[in-house]
This record gives C-alpha cells, sequence and structure tokens, in this order.
C-alpha cells in the first residue's frame, strides 16, 4: 500500500470523495504525510488493521495528501493544507475529519500522531470516536 503517493492529485480525490459521501452520507478522512516519514509508514499500516479497516470502510472515504516527496519537504499540495487551516503545522501524519460535504469537523492540528510509531491503531480509533 502506498496511501502518500506524491503523483497522486488529492483535489481529484478529494472530489470524488466528496461526491460518495454526499451519496452514502459517509464521512471523510484526510490524512496528510509522507513516505519519507516513519510516522506516516507507522500510520499507513494501521490502516491495515482489522479493526481500523472495519471502520474506515463502514465510516470514512479515506483521502491520503502527500506533503513531500524528498525528505523533510512539507509543501507539496500547500493549498491542500492551508485550504483545511494547516494541520500539518504539528506535524505529520495529520488528520482531519470532513463532513459529506467538505467540512472540517474536527483534526489532529495540535500533532495527535506526529509520534505515530509510539502509538497504536487503537488510539486512532479512539481519536476517531472521541469526535475531538
Amino acid at each position: 500500500m502506498d496511501l502518500f503517493d506524491p503523483a497522486r492529485d488529492p483535489r481529484a480525490d478529494l472530489a470524488a470523495a466528496r461526491g460518495a459521501a454526499v451519496d452514502d452520507g459517509k464521512d471523510i478522512l484526510l490524512v496528510f504525510g509522507a513516505r519519507w516519514c516513519p510516522d506516516c509508514t507507522a500510520f499507513e499500516e494501521w490502516t491495515a488493521d482489522p479493526a481500523v479497516a472495519e471502520v474506515l470502510k463502514r465510516k470514512y472515504h479515506l483521502v491520503t495528501v502527500s506533503v513531500g516527496s524528498e525528505r523533510g519537504q512539507r509543501d507539496q499540495h500547500a493549498d491542500v493544507d492551508a485550504a483545511f487551516n494547516h494541520p500539518i503545522a504539528g506535524g505529520i501524519p495529520a488528520v482531519s475529519v470532513l463532513n459529506p460535504q467538505g467540512k472540517i469537523r474536527f483534526d489532529s492540528a495540535d500533532g495527535e500522531f506526529s509520534r505515530a510509531r509510539q502509538m497504536k491503531p487503537a488510539d486512532l480509533l479512539a481519536f476517531l470516536a472521541s469526535g475531538h
């Protein structure tokens, strides 16, 4: 799996997710990260966890945004980050939960997942359940 593919167009992915979300009422889970980021790699591994995968399938349309292909780069798709109140300011991976219309419900702008390597998939589930 390669969630943070720098070649993907997050604007097109968001548009598709919004269309699907309007139809089925699911929220959009928007995740910013990078291939070079070990915490993002840990987050990506969580998506394969059976409990996380089930929640994602049932409740969310997952959209991922690469913030950069080079180590330390965080400005790729800066316009998408800006459009969602700069969630990467607290570190990556950064998570925003959007309603079906694409408006922010809550996010991890305080860097809740910037140490994902030291966390577990259950931490993501707790974050999503809390409506932070």
